[in-house]
């Protein structure tokens, strides 16, 4: 009974302080743009800079910061981020040509510190088929967000400013730093040595799986609500639906995920990679908004699956005490990817256009799933696969 409680309280705040997190994150990271773009008139390639210099923050927040630390440190400092990060989202509804970068470079730093230990915090438990409905229950609640916040926001574009916007979602950021006192840091074994991680097949596998995907999403997430309003002329308010429309997809993928944890890792990385092509196809050749909505829908399931997928190799290959470092190691190839990815799009949209960058993006799919198929095949990725299946 004990237990039962124990696991509850942990679903309660892994689901607080996930939602309340990505909402406010995600509707930063696409209104952003638009604010920088129609609102303070900067070039995409500045936006793309912009977007990049948030996730440089996490990057060095996370991978020189947070996987230093023990535990207790990590709660102190995922507390004190978290107020941070509250104080930080109302303040962009104020945000000049300069002040922008500064809450750009704010909100990535936190961040770097906050979203890393809420995955390790999910991927705690020892029992392995409890960890992973945790874990899916974790990316289940990432899509929900990701489907109430747009939601959201599209009502509320219909009587506010962009700039208002932020006032009314910082109410998420007060309720991520009231639950961050509740997130549980337990003490973890002392990790002598330094814990192989780059040489994992299994970190190997969930890297490649996620680049697949998450290559297109950092330049969905920046770009795209600017291609769709250039190319169909669609409100603001309209762009963010289509959003909720490609999280919708992303929930329906994670709530079967978190009803029935993946067994089949392997073929649902490669069902996911496939499915990533076919939508960035049908969006590359679209020339109407219905072609162009099925195209992001599609991409809705990969969404859905490839990050869940990769978090739970990780879990699979890793010890516990090894956890925190693989997570902050993981993340921070996300945010590399949100640094890199972000300025050199902006760079190739502006000289090049849209299309050019959806074709690339599809070669980079074939490319990255080639090197998948070689971290599964190996004998390593097979018996950790073997030994927590067993």
């Amino acid at each position: 009974m004990k237990q039962i409680r124990n696991i509850l309280y942990l679903a309660i705040i892994i689901i607080l302080t996930t939602f309340t997190a990505r909402a406010s994150n995600n509707m930063i990271s696409t209104t952003v743009p638009l604010l920088a773009k129609y609102v303070l008139f900067l070039p995409q390639y500045i936006i793309g800079i912009l977007a990049a210099i948030s996730s440089g923050a996490s990057f060095i927040t996370t991978i020189f910061i947070n996987a230093r630390l023990n535990s207790k440190q990590r709660r102190d400092i995922f507390i004190i981020s978290s107020l941070i990060y509250a104080v930080t989202i109302p303040l962009y509804a104020f945000a000049d040509t300069l002040l922008i970068w500064l809450l750009s470079i704010i909100t990535g730093a936190t961040l770097g510190l906050i979203m890393p230990n809420i995955i390790t915090a999910a991927s705690l438990l020892d029992d392995r088929k409890l960890r992973e409905r945790i874990i899916a229950l974790y990316t289940l609640t990432l899509s929900l967000s990701l489907i109430v916040g747009p939601a959201i926001e599209s009502y509320l574009l219909k009587f506010v400013s962009l700039r208002e916007v932020f006032i009314y979602f910082s109410i998420f950021g007060l309720i991520l730093f009231i639950t961050s006192f509740y997130l549980e840091f337990p003490e973890e074994k002392h990790f002598k040595g330094k814990a192989k991680v780059w040489s994992n097949q299994g970190f190997r596998a969930a890297i490649f799986n996620i680049l697949i995907y998450n290559i297109p999403f950092a330049i969905i997430t920046t770009f795209i609500g600017i291609y769709e309003k250039e190319t169909f002329n669609i409100s603001l308010s309209e762009i963010t639906l289509v959003y909720s429309l490609f999280f919708a997809v992303s929930f329906s993928t994670r709530l079967f995920f978190f009803l029935k944890p993946p067994e089949r890792i392997v073929l649902q990385m490669f069902v996911s990679a496939i499915l990533t092509g076919m939508g960035l196809f049908l969006i590359y050749i679209s020339k109407d908004f219905s072609l162009f909505l099925i195209g992001m829908a599609l991409l809705g399931i990969p969404h859905g699956s490839a990050y869940p997928l990769s978090v739970m190799t990780i879990g699979r290959s890793f010890k516990l005490e090894e956890r925190n470092v693989a997570n902050s190691n993981y993340f921070s190839v996300m945010m590399i990817i949100g640094i890199l990815v972000p300025i050199i799009s902006g760079y190739i949209i502006s000289d090049l256009g849209f299309k050019f960058i959806f074709l690339l993006l599809i070669i980079f799919v074939m490319v990255f799933l080639i090197l998948l198929i070689g971290a599964v095949r190996s004998k390593e990725f097979k018996e950790i696969m073997e030994n927590t299946l067993s």
